[in-house]
């Protein structure tokens, strides 16, 4: 088995896929909002659901790739995951998967193997 130089580590790739899975997440919300007939509001809250889904898409998938300085956005992203589904986990037990996958989201990127394949790949 040969050493490669590439930063996608499994770790890395798992922060990937969690981030994905957030912000597909986040695009049906947005569409179900918009879908909710409440006008410029829902518009509004839409909006913001997809330009949060693309920044926590991008951040992962370029973290994926080996770009370390997104590993705090990627990090930063996942804290707040964790909270804002972890809070519903009593109503809706469903929110644990999104919790889980901040999570994975904050975890992975600052483990030592994840950090190791980062800076090789810089």
């Amino acid at each position: 088995m040969r050493e490669t130089s590439s930063p996608r580590s499994p770790w890395l790739t798992a922060a990937a896929v969690a981030g994905v899975g957030l912000a597909v997440f986040f695009v049906v919300l947005a569409v179900l909002s918009l879908a909710s007939g409440h006008g410029a509001f829902s518009g509004g809250v839409a909006v913001a659901l997809l330009i949060w889904a693309v920044i926590v898409a991008v951040s992962a998938v370029l973290l994926w790739r080996g770009r370390g300085f997104l590993r705090g956005v990627v990090v930063a992203a996942g804290l707040l995951h964790v909270f804002a589904f972890g809070q519903m986990v009593p109503s809706n037990p469903w929110a644990l998967l999104g919790s889980a996958a901040g999570l994975v989201c904050v975890v992975a990127p600052l483990l030592p193997s994840s950090r190791a394949r980062l800076s090789r790949a810089g």
